[in-house]
């Protein structure tokens, strides 16, 4: 682990402890990205969780494998931060990150607002908003079988992007879901294409 991610013994320990995470290929060929990001110089993945506070830079890479160690920070970081529950997360949300970073180039961390949600936190984000739109869900009421729960979604913003640019950058890596918002981008890994929000 590098000694930018400023993660103490004791905190990593601590993640370490309630995952579990095996070896797996080369994530950016897996999902069929271009050669160019195949064959660029890796650079840290950004991330920072305004929630927690707490932000990190990880080498999401080892040569063509994942760095397990960043990946239990990314793990933490994507945490239901309301009921502090921690579980992996779906590795193509990260590569997809890391070259949503490239892409753009920007220099500040990605902001990570919603990575997993337990079932109880995402019935109730989604009895808020149906409660805020009159007694009706909408199409960004959170769904009943949201992608959140199945640790396969993360709602994100790039600062000084707009979201319709990162939304609709999204929906090119064909990953599933693309939901685009006032002020961030959500991203699943569900499989079959699915978009909403204005301009998509």
């Amino acid at each position: 682990m590098k000694k930018d991610l400023d993660l103490s013994r004791r905190t990593f320990m601590k993640i370490a402890s309630v995952l579990g995470v095996g070896a797996a290929g080369c994530p950016l060929s897996a999902l069929m990205l271009p050669e160019s990001a195949l064959a660029a110089d890796m650079v840290p993945l950004r991330l920072y969780s305004p929630h927690l506070q707490k932000g990190y830079n990880v080498e999401l890479f080892v040569g063509s494998q994942w760095n397990e160690n960043a990946l239990l920070v990314c793990h933490y970081l994507m945490k239901d931060w309301r009921k502090n529950i921690l579980v992996p997360c779906d590795r193509k949300l990260y590569a997809a990150l890391y070259v949503i970073q490239r892409k753009f180039g920007i220099p500040d961390p990605i902001n990570i607002f919603s990575g997993y949600r337990s079932a109880e936190t995402n019935a109730m984000l989604r009895q808020q908003s149906i409660a805020r739109n009159g007694g009706r869900a909408t199409a960004e009421s959170p769904a009943v079988n949201s992608q959140h729960i199945q640790a396969k979604a993360v709602d994100f913003m790039l600062p000084g992007v707009p979201p319709l640019t990162v939304s609709k950058y999204v929906q090119t890596l064909g990953l599933g879901g693309t939901g685009n918002y006032p002020t961030f981008t959500h991203m699943d890994t569900r499989g079959e294409p699915a978009r909403w929000g204005r301009g998509l």
